[in-house]
């Protein structure tokens, strides 16, 4: 054996040696765990003190949340992380958020949720927002600073019409009480001839069928503690299962609507949807349909259900911004053959982040997903106005922009 393989063979026993002490190590005296998916592949647990190897992630409450209405039982998480429960038997629930102002406002119970058509006329103004994941603070702001609602979260914009265009949930800590902020203003805009419109993104779809990847820690254990089954991902489906009441609500909503010529999606459409003929009502009632199926993981028969279940689907799809692994972005002549299908001069999407609201082939695509500010009344909380044929953008200080 020559001395250069001698050299090459002692390097790489000592890093063998080596590596996994220095991991150690790094587990030991930072705040690192070297894990996957639920599992914890090595970890240091501070509060038994002892060192993890292959375990199952666990999970912890942290504070105020809720509240849940599984079947006729109200669930809360109460800031000392104790689980009440109690009889649904009231028309008006509190809902409390966890942040520094303790915020807290009562929804009327509805005792059915409407199905919302795919198409209205133009409003004289109109008002969207996307991507919030649970940001109750920035959300709020950003309609109060914007005259939508007042401060004590009651609805004031009249015959405005409110966007919302899909991925209220994930990632943050208020995912809750942002849902029942929406839930609450869609009576209140209906009662002063204004709507709500809650276009369903990814990840409200992701969380219906269990996928709580980009939850917080706490809503995973929140769902052990309610659902109570061996199957982790089962019991992340009953948060937003059928007997959930937001679970029965959320499955009402839509993917898409026009609103005059505008067409509001959280993604956008791929020119790959123009051979299946769909049209935009029909779009709306596969998808709600299927909710439940993972056909993005496990397309099957139906084509149609498949396409728009799938990686390419009105709330998958990037190629309106820029090209992924999988396809190239959209071309000009295939946007307008889009458009064009469609009757719609303009497609407002969020999903996939920009540096700041935007259009893009020549106006004809608005993008409205962007790194929100996470305190209240910020600058960096965006959105768009279209108020008599202008389009703005918006902030969480109520500063307009002309895009």
């Amino acid at each position: 054996m020559n001395k250069a393989i001698k050299t090459t063979l002692r390097i790489g026993i000592l890093a063998i040696l080596i590596i996994p002490f220095m991991l150690i190590l790094l587990v030991r005296f930072t705040d690192g765990t070297i894990s996957g998916g639920d599992k914890i592949i090595l970890g240091y647990d501070e509060d038994k003190g002892r060192f993890q190897f292959f375990e199952q992630k666990s999970y912890h409450l942290d504070g105020i949340d809720g509240p849940y209405i599984i079947g006729d039982t109200i669930i809360r998480i109460t800031k000392d992380n104790k689980i009440q429960k109690e009889n649904l038997n009231q028309d008006s629930i509190l809902v409390l958020v966890q942040n520094i102002d303790r915020d807290s406002f009562y929804v009327d119970i509805r005792n059915e949720n409407q199905t919302p058509i795919h198409e209205y006329q133009m409003p004289s103004k109109l008002i969207s927002i996307s991507d919030i994941e649970g940001n109750f603070d920035g959300f709020s702001s950003f309609l109060q600073s914007n005259k939508i609602i007042d401060d004590h979260f009651n609805w004031i914009f009249g015959d405005g019409h409110l966007v919302l265009l899909g991925d209220f949930v994930d990632r943050g800590e208020n995912v809750i009480p942002t849902l029942w902020l929406i839930y609450k203003l869609e009576t209140e805009a209906e009662k002063s001839g204004g709507i709500v419109h809650f276009i369903l993104g990814n990840h409200e779809i992701m969380n219906i069928q269990g996928n709580f990847k980009y939850a917080k820690d706490k809503y995973k254990k929140i769902a052990t503690e309610i659902g109570r089954l061996d199957e982790p991902k089962e019991n992340h489906k009953i948060l937003f299962s059928e007997n959930s009441f937001l679970g029965r609500w959320l499955r009402t909503k839509n993917i898409i609507e026009k609103i005059g010529e505008y067409m509001f999606v959280h993604a956008g459409l791929s020119p790959e949807i123009l051979p299946l003929n769909l049209e935009i009502e029909e779009m709306n009632k596969e998808v709600r349909q299927n909710i439940d199926q993972n056909l993005y993981n496990n397309p099957n028969d139906n084509k149609k259900a498949s396409f728009l279940m799938g990686p390419k689907s009105p709330f998958w799809y990037r190629g309106l911004v820029s090209d992924h692994k999988d396809y190239l972005k959209i071309t000009h002549e295939e946007l307008s053959d889009v458009l064009l299908r469609y009757q719609a001069s303009h497609m407002v999407i969020g999903h996939t982040i920009v540096d700041d609201v935007s259009k893009d082939f020549n106006g004809k695509v608005i993008r409205i997903d962007v790194k929100h500010g996470q305190e209240k009344y910020s600058k960096e909380t965006k959105g768009i106005l279209i108020e008599d044929g202008k389009i703005m953008t918006v902030d969480g200080i109520c500063t307009r922009f002309d895009m």
